[in-house]
């Protein structure tokens, strides 16, 4: 691999982190149009943890292959509910001019469509991301969680 100049390789770290912070705004404002550009056509989302520290029994149905249906999976989720999402702390390495991969601390909260706590969680996406003609995409997310709160407030 040719060697990154530094100032690239914070354009692109900055590209990635802003690309991960459009996830998180069009997921809350119900932009599933925008959270649809925000993966690859080839991406794969595994939500196994989504609600729970450990993986659903049924892990298997929480992993999402392909934009489209990463979109159409993440909109059924939340479309009723209330939700804010807040990364911190991205780690991005660029591992060539088009790939890179990182880790990004998450902290969510979700209300039902009544307004009562569904959920409060913390936790990383473990991702990869690829350059496009049209700018840095997921390739692959995965959610881990820390701690989980389902119910309360």
């Amino acid at each position: 691999m040719t060697a990154i100049d530094p100032i690239t390789r914070l354009i692109e770290i900055e590209e990635i982190k802003q690309l991960k912070a459009r996830y998180f705004r069009c997921m809350d404002t119900k932009d599933f149009a925008g959270l649809r550009m925000v993966f690859a056509d080839d991406a794969v989302f595994d939500a196994s943890c989504s609600l729970s520290i450990e993986p659903a029994a049924d892990a298997e149905n929480w992993i999402h292959s392909g934009g489209d249906h990463i979109a159409a999976f993440v909109e059924s989720a939340v479309s009723a509910s209330r939700t804010v999402h807040h990364g911190h702390c991205h780690e991005v390495e660029i591992v060539s001019e088009t790939e890179a991969r990182g880790v990004i601390a998450m902290e969510d909260q979700i209300w039902d469509a009544d307004g009562k706590p569904f959920l409060h969680g913390m936790g990383h996406y473990h991702e990869t991301y690829r350059k496009e003609a049209d700018g840095w995409k997921i390739v692959t997310s995965r959610i881990s969680r820390l701690h989980v709160i389902v119910g309360v407030e």
